[in-house]
């Protein structure tokens, strides 16, 4: 009989001299060596520790079966390397940004929890599933990344190349690290906060994905290159914009990338931060083009032009979904427009309320009479200035609105001129568009299943700004592509009318000191001095407009040119 069963019959027949038996008789032998504790990091699993002798007064308990290793299930035991890559997993650099904290993060659990050998290492050298993953981090350029980015000098280049256990354990930290990092910067995080770093404007993020999920598909993959080329965007544009910038490429080591080449890159990158989902019908406004398409599954239904924001009131770059079209609607004056162009008008006799069919509110709606009021002593922001549906409304016919910080929306127009000229900067940031009750249309319909017929009744005579909720997913994108690939694979070439291009390029070449971010278009305004705004004359027309524009001029074009009107 064995000296544990004896412990155990004496335990049981005799409890009060248990405290007689010392642990090491207690635990069976081990048929496993096992590694010593201090080996291991504070974050890994911890080992099993040895019985403590009980107390007096008290029963010992016989160790389970399980724990002690009786049963032959357990676990195979940590080789060296991976005790190392443990131990050098606590000493990473700190201080690092968010996203690359979260990939240590990441790899210390996985690398605790895996039991036997590492991932990619072996005593003798590197696994041939290593030599995948090596070959595409190598293959990075092909993509618009940078191989260089990807460190790898600890790795040897064969499966046999005899290293020590530190060795392969360097070697082992830099494939997982390199390959995490790929798939951050696969995702376009090489600029984590395009709106911070480059232009308050380009609402855009990089598309994250949890490291922990891409470790478990290249732990569980034979092919963790593939697994590596699947989190590039799977957009076809990118696709046709990849293949073109490979060709690009130079031929020549170390040389650099010619201005095409770094056009095409750029514009990848920001296909980068597009959701993968675009949506089954979706409405994608290319700013640098000046064009609006309509996709329903994935196929354009209707193209028209475009206006968007002047190059001091830019068009924000970002994606939302359609909360509403509103049908015959009004505009409510901004504050801005209210305090500091129609208070000096309606001091001096309201011309800009009479000329615009502008009316006065209460802040809860009812209608008053703008002539009744002393306007020198009256605060006007105590109330709302509005311009109700018609013929010289600045919202035109219909407007289409998907909140965002930046409210920008789009809408009808009455300045039909503006889609004649070739560069449409001549808003003050919302898109206006043309032929838009077509767009309503093709979206009632998809979205209500209304007909042509009741639109346009309810265009007619249907009721003042009435709101018609979007109940389906129709996401509005808003993009700043300066390339853009036809079917026939040639590229047509916008102008960088932002300087987006420029900022992105940039950063992707380290120049980050050189990037001009321009005004803060959500910083605070400042506050308003009310006790000027009486000797402040209404502005006249902006005679920067065209000639035609000037003669039919609309509260638009006059108060939205002279003043920066947000539409």
């Amino acid at each position: 009989m064995t000296t544990w069963r004896i412990v155990l019959i004496l335990t049981a027949a005799l409890p009060a001299l248990s405290f007689a038996v010392h642990a090491d008789e207690a635990v069976p032998p081990q048929t496993t060596a096992q590694p010593a504790a201090t080996t291991q990091p504070a974050t890994a699993a911890q080992p099993e520790t040895t019985a403590q002798p009980a107390t007096t007064g008290q029963q010992a308990v016989p160790p389970s079966p399980m724990t002690t290793g009786a049963i032959t299930t357990e676990q195979p035991a940590p080789s060296a390397v991976l005790i190392e890559v443990r131990s050098k997993l606590t000493a990473l650099p700190t201080g690092l940004h968010e996203k690359e904290l979260a990939d240590q993060t990441a790899l210390t659990d996985f690398y605790a929890a895996r039991d036997g050998k590492p991932l990619w290492t072996t005593d003798t050298g590197i696994t041939a599933k290593a030599l995948l993953l090596v070959s595409e981090l190598k293959n990075a350029d092909a993509y618009g990344l940078a191989a260089k980015d990807f460190q790898l000098s600890d790795v040897p280049e064969s499966e046999t190349a005899a290293q020590t256990t530190e060795a392969a354990a360097n070697a082992e930290l830099q494939l997982s690290l390199a390959a995490l990092k790929y798939v951050r910067f696969a995702r376009g995080g090489r600029i984590t906060d395009p709106a911070d770093q480059l232009n308050s404007n380009l609402d855009r993020r990089p598309q994250w994905v949890d490291p922990k999920l891409v470790l478990e598909q290249l732990a569980t993959s034979t092919a963790p290159d593939a697994v590596l080329r699947g989190y590039q965007p799977k957009h076809p544009q990118f696709e046709k914009l990849r293949e073109l910038y490979v060709k690009a490429l130079p031929t020549k080591p170390n040389a650099p990338l010619s201005a095409s080449a770094k056009r095409l890159r750029a514009n990848m990158e920001m296909w980068r931060w597009m959701n993968e989902d675009m949506g089954a019908m979706y409405v994608l406004n290319n700013i640098p083009e000046f064009m609006q398409y309509v996709y329903k599954d994935g196929k354009i239904i209707r193209s028209e032009r475009i206006v968007a924001g002047m190059i001091d009131k830019q068009s924000s770059i970002f994606s939302r979904p359609l909360k509403y079209v509103v049908l015959r609607p009004q505009w409510r004056v901004p504050e801005s427009i209210k305090v500091n162009e129609i208070w000096p008008s309606l001091i001096r006799g309201g011309g800009y309320m009479r000329q615009y069919a502008l009316e006065l509110e209460s802040k809860d709606g009812k209608r008053l009479d703008w002539r009744k009021f002393d306007w020198v002593k009256t605060d006007i922001r105590n109330y709302e200035v509005v311009q109700p549906s018609g013929p010289k409304s600045v919202l035109g016919k219909v407007k289409f609105t998907f909140p965002s910080q930046h409210t920008i929306f789009m809408h009808d127009t009455p300045d039909k001129w503006m889609f004649r000229s070739a560069q449409r900067t001549l808003s003050h940031g919302c898109l206006r568009v043309q032929k838009p009750m077509e767009l309503a249309e093709l979206i009632l319909m998809e979205d209500k299943g209304w007909d042509k017929a009741k639109v346009a009744e309810l265009n007619r005579s249907g009721p003042l700004n009435n709101e018609v909720v979007i109940d389906k997913v129709i996401p509005i994108h808003l993009v700043y592509f300066t390339v853009w690939v036809g079917d026939d694979d040639r590229q047509k070439i916008f102008g960088d009318i932002y300087g987006h291009e420029k900022r992105v390029t940039q950063a992707l070449d380290g120049d980050w000191d050189k990037i001009k971010k321009g005004r803060n278009h959500l910083a605070p305004v400042p506050p308003i001095n009310t006790s000027a705004v009486a000797a402040r004359a209404p502005a006249a027309v902006n005679r920067a407009l065209p000639r035609s524009a000037q003669k039919g001029a609309t509260m638009s074009d006059i108060l939205g040119s002279a003043f920066g009107l947000g539409n």
